[in-house]
């Protein structure tokens, strides 16, 4: 199929299409789960306070405030699924989490401790998981270096409000985190 555009100095702008083929062999679920990689099952609650799936490495979280939180103990629990199909609980003080150097399940808990619950918050924890390219949610990363890459990506774009807003979120982490 193809499609004829604008033409620009007398040269005519053409389009060529194909049709797309089916290469899973009729199952949609099974390429899907073969592209994944993964055989883990998601588990989000609608309960805890953030939730969130890596559909790469098939990894989840689940944020949930601690028995014992307080404004003084800032305690939360993390309970998901790891990148092996194994269930995990972790308790994480987000008064104790160096956002430059932590895992992404305690960067979750320091973002739902700082955070709002708004979809452009879990936008940002989604991004930032991908920018972590593989990194498991156990494994210590400078979360911060990614969060500032992710603000130098929305000034290139010139998405004034995605920086301002990454701008935001980076300056509640940091706030945070020196003032403990």
């Amino acid at each position: 199929m193809s499609v004829n555009g604008i033409t620009v100095a007398q040269y005519p702008v053409r389009y060529e299409t194909k049709k797309a083929q089916n290469n899973a062999g009729g199952d949609f679920g099974a390429g899907v789960k073969e592209m994944s990689g993964s055989n883990n099952v998601v588990h989000i609650d609608p309960d805890a306070i953030f939730s969130i799936h890596h559909v790469k490495t098939g990894e989840s979280a689940n944020v949930y405030r601690a028995d014992d939180y307080s404004k003084d103990n800032p305690v939360y629990l993390v309970k998901g699924i790891d990148k092996s199909g194994n269930e995990y609980e972790q308790t994480v003080d987000v008064s104790k989490v160096n956002p430059n150097r932590c895992s992404y399940t305690e960067m979750l808990a320091l973002n739902a401790h700082t955070g709002d619950k708004s979809n452009s918050n879990f936008m940002t924890m989604s991004i930032l998981k991908d920018k972590a390219d593989g990194v498991s949610y156990h494994e210590k990363t400078d979360c911060m270096a990614m969060a500032y890459g992710l603000l130098n990506d929305m000034k290139t774009l010139g998405n004034w409000d995605g920086y301002l807003r990454y701008g935001k979120w980076i300056n509640d982490m940091m706030t945070f985190s020196k003032n403990r």
